[in-house]
């Protein structure tokens, strides 16, 4: 007996508790609505006596009551399999699989409630799956953590093995995996780090480095204090205790194999020979170490003279099919910006600590966020022009649309917009050249595109001093493989694109991701 579908269940987000877990693909969850029912089954299954009970026959797929051997205590299951007197049974309000020779019969009243187990396969973690089925320590912390909070789960399918996404302290659930993977970051460490700032808080930073939206490094005002007093522990003292268990996340005083140095580590990987590769707490990079000794006193308590951070961008959907793009146009623009300094206001505590960041009062997820714009003058697919699509810009257009007469002028100057007529049809323009009865102009709205004119007539002076913005770009893409034909095609003054500057450059063009449709343009024009 199964729960196969939830057309029957409004709510498809549910706080909830995993009874079992396996694996990412492989899980079982249990409402947390459903809990005092399933705490009133276990209760009357204990009251069923013996005698009363005995099971007549039994078939594969009949519901009984089966004892746990690991508790001794009984609970609703479903035969799976039959050997002799040995059974294999599924715990229905649980999901575990268990060999059992001690069954009774299922009162009615009990069995006619639906299994409260239902099994789910988390969305996207291939990685995250193979890291745990190779990384034994790492699977153990996960299956331990799991067990012993409450979970967030929003489904994506109506149909067991349900498809689901998984939150813990509003973080998703791959977060936290990737927190173990990459920085040794377990849960009792996390929950320390968190109390290390308060929510809100804003203060100064210098940036480190780097390397996506979700993980870059800054220096506060007080890291330099904080890295001295490290620092001098790490270089007089003398009397280490040796750490005698290692274990995955672990914080140690480890010596670098690279450079012979000590430093604070967490360890993520354990090597035979007594070598392991750690996470460097107050540099932000991965190492192996060897000689680890127990961190003590201030070397424990002191936080990263460092900060890990992320960026808070909430204002851009989709983020995770953007994360490449976006983090390449991050870290060029920081690039750009690294020797200035910033201010960080911590939207999240924790590592990394969710931040909003800015550059001269401005916030850095506004810089990196798609942009609409208009594409012209398509030369080649690594040569063309766009043009910000703005709200003025729009505005422009449909003002010039409704105007029927303009003055001309007699003398135009150069360096100032003017309005030009082509075919009935109104733009603004710049003058770039004078001829003997005509005018090469550039239409400032469509892309600086060049034409001739033989007059120009003067704008309205709200029309005439809004600002445009062109810029000339490179999809960055072979002609081997993509075509410029299709690119062609799709490129007009009508329609429009979202653009992320992947790499500012004002010399050859900068390196820009095209979406039209929420579908990168570079699948649209591949040749097949």
């Amino acid at each position: 007996m199964t729960c196969d579908k939830l057309n029957d269940i409004e709510v498809k987000c549910w706080n909830a508790y995993i009874s079992y877990f396996y694996s990412f693909k492989n899980f079982y969850i249990q409402n947390k609505n459903d809990q005092q029912v399933i705490q009133e089954i276990t209760t009357s299954l204990q009251l069923i006596e013996n005698e009363d009970s005995v099971l007549v026959s039994m078939l594969p797929g009949d519901l009984v009551a089966a004892k746990y051997e690991n508790d001794g205590l009984w609970y609703r299951a479903k035969i799976l399999n039959i050997e002799q007197n040995t059974f294999t049974v599924q715990f229905i309000d649980y999901g575990n699989s268990e060999v059992s020779s001690n069954l009774k019969k299922l009162p009615s009243k009990i069995a006619c409630y639906h299994a409260m187990a239902y099994h789910c396969m988390l969305d996207d973690v291939d990685h995250e799956e193979y890291v745990i089925s190779t990384e034994n320590d790492i699977y153990d912390i996960i299956f331990n953590f799991l067990g012993s909070v409450e979970v967030v789960v929003t489904f994506l399918s109506n149909e067991e093995t349900f498809l689901v996404n998984m939150k813990w302290d509003n973080r998703c659930i791959k977060t936290y995996v990737n927190n173990i993977i990459s920085y040794g970051l377990i849960p009792k460490t996390y929950e320390i780090l968190k109390k290390i700032d308060q929510s809100n808080a804003k203060m100064v930073v210098n940036l480190i480095y780097a390397q996506s939206i979700n993980e870059f490094y800054v220096e506060t005002e007080d890291s330099k204090e904080i890295q001295n007093k490290i620092e001098n522990i790490l270089e007089n003292e003398t009397v280490w205790e040796p750490l005698t268990e290692y274990k995955i996340g672990k914080m140690a005083i480890a010596k670098s194999l690279t450079d012979n140095r000590w430093y604070r580590v967490r360890i993520l990987m354990i090597h035979e020979g007594g070598e392991c590769t750690c996470y460097f707490i107050d540099y932000g990079v991965q190492d192996k170490c060897s000689e680890f000794y127990k961190a003590v006193g201030y070397l424990k308590l002191a936080p990263p003279f460092i900060k890990l951070c992320s960026l808070h961008i909430p204002s851009i959907k989709n983020k995770k099919k953007l994360f490449d793009s976006l983090s390449k146009s991050f870290t060029d623009e920081m690039e750009q910006y690294k020797h200035k300094k910033m201010t960080i206001v911590i939207v999240k505590t924790g590592e990394p600590c969710v931040v909003e960041l800015y550059v001269d009062n401005f916030n850095v997820a506004k810089l990196i966020e798609p942009i609409p714009v208009i594409v012209f003058n398509v030369i080649h697919m690594n040569i063309l022009t766009v043009q910000v699509n703005s709200s003025s810009r729009l505005a422009v257009m449909n003002e010039l649309s409704k105007i029927k007469t303009l003055s001309p002028v007699e003398k135009p100057k150069y360096c100032r917009i003017y309005g030009a007529l082509v075919n009935n049809q109104w733009y603004r323009a710049e003058l770039k050249n004078k001829f003997k009865g005509s005018m090469d102009v550039i239409l400032v709205d469509m892309g600086s595109s060049i034409i001739n004119v033989e007059k120009l007539f003067k704008l309205p002076n709200h029309i005439q001093n809004l600002k445009y913005l062109t810029l000339r770009c490179s999809l960055g893409l072979d002609e081997k493989y993509f075509s410029l034909h299709k690119l062609k095609l799709i490129c007009n003054s009508k329609t429009e694109f979202m653009m992320i500057v992947n790499k500012n450059n004002n010399t050859d063009g900068h390196l820009i991701q095209l979406l039209y449709n929420g579908v990168d343009v570079a699948t649209i024009i591949k040749k097949y």
